[in-house]
């Protein structure tokens, strides 16, 4: 059975192969992140190796030529969707000049690029179960001796293979065992929890964090047995593109529609039920008067959450002191909402870790500070 790893596990993980120049294939369900991860270490080794990260893909014609020309100050990702090519992509096309006894290959620019002394980064097969074997047999070459063509790819780079799990009906093709004992594999699962830190970090909108730490099994939902769209960490990366204008609206109808259709009926009208909440009460002065807490009925949870992130929202963007976190902390304490005051330090860690431990040190409650000074991320 191949090795299942967390997200921040994959992380690290690839830092270890790329320094040892080892291939890694890394399997996973299709909607959570695999690529994401992928760039995210590309771009903290470009940071390491003080060099500019570029993402081939993305990058312009200007782009490009700069990185070949002066490839010493680029760290590179080549994200090479083998289901969308032919074998002749990856080989090239046969250059038949007059004269010449051998054939020559006009191979694609990126796969000149690997043979530069001076260039550096990262080659990544994706969706390689998707390719058709005749495909993925052309890659052999590059991963089992990183020979492109004739030529070998120089010793910076790191290769990895990447595809879906052969149960997510992706018409996935067998890999064979000789390409997979080429190098190490992993399965990446997801972690709800590390998916909710990454939407913090990354400035989702409040309502999609509350929602999901309110509804953690919400973040992945994928069922072949009915008809209803896919929730998944991809999706909510939609939803929070397309809708951002609508919540500051409060265009609730539309809203539903463009929810909806971005990951699915069921969990997309409950989010926006969630995101109604804010019609229910009167936010602004429970934030001004943390003690107002208090006032929420027992069974309004979702309404709990909802101000909670809204307080920690509120203080990453300083337009609360910590002594409003604290003073919310006390009342959710005394109404035995022992996992709401852990939210709410966990989230305002997370949106501004220093600032919080800082007022943490010079104004905290040690009778807060016992139960819940474990929460504090340095």
């Amino acid at each position: 059975m191949v090795l299942k790893i967390k997200h921040s596990e994959l992380g690290e993980l690839l830092e270890h192969y790329y320094t040892a120049k080892i291939p890694l294939f890394i399997w996973g369900t299709f909607g959570i992140g695999k690529s994401r991860v992928v760039q995210e270490i590309a771009n903290k080794i470009a940071g390491i190796k003080s060099r500019k990260f570029l993402n081939w893909n993305k990058a312009t014609t200007l782009e490009k030529d700069d990185a070949f020309a002066h490839p010493e100050k680029y760290f590179m990702l080549i994200d090479i969707r083998l289901s969308e090519y032919d074998s002749s992509d990856i080989k090239g096309m046969p250059d038949f000049v007059d004269g010449k006894k051998s054939i020559e290959f006009k191979c694609p620019k990126w796969a000149l690029l690997l043979e530069k002394e001076a260039s550096d980064g990262i080659l990544f097969f994706d969706e390689i179960n998707l390719a058709t074997p005749i495909v993925v047999s052309s890659c052999y070459k590059i991963i089992y001796d990183r020979i492109v063509n004739e030529t070998k790819i120089n010793d910076n780079w790191l290769i990895l293979g990447c595809g879906n799990k052969s149960e997510d009906r992706a018409n996935t093709h067998d890999i064979s065992p000789p390409l997979r004992d080429r190098g190490g594999e992993v399965e990446l699962v997801l972690d709800s929890e590390q998916f909710i830190k990454w939407a913090v970090q990354n400035n989702l909108a409040s309502e999609i964090i509350g929602y999901l730490s309110l509804k953690t099994q919400d973040v992945y939902k994928v069922s072949f047995e009915d008809e209803q769209k896919y929730t998944t960490p991809r999706g909510w990366e939609r939803v929070d593109k397309l809708t951002k204008p609508l919540l500051e609206s409060k265009d609730y109808d539309k809203l539903r529609l463009v929810v909806c259709s971005a990951i699915g009926e069921g969990v997309g009208s409950e989010y926006v039920s969630y995101c109604k909440i804010r019609e229910q009460i009167d936010l602004k002065a429970m934030i001004e008067n943390p003690k107002k807490i208090a006032n929420i009925k027992e069974k309004d949870i979702h309404i709990m959450f909802f101000v909670t992130t809204a307080l920690a929202e509120q203080y990453k963007d300083k337009k609360i002191k910590f002594e409003k976190i604290l003073e919310a902390s006390k009342v959710l304490d005394g109404m035995n909402k022992a996992e709401l005051v852990a939210y709410l330090w966990k989230l305002s860690c997370i949106y501004d870790g220093k600032r919080f431990k800082a007022d943490f040190i010079k104004t905290v409650d040690n009778t807060l500070s016992d139960k819940y000074g474990k929460y504090i991320i340095a």
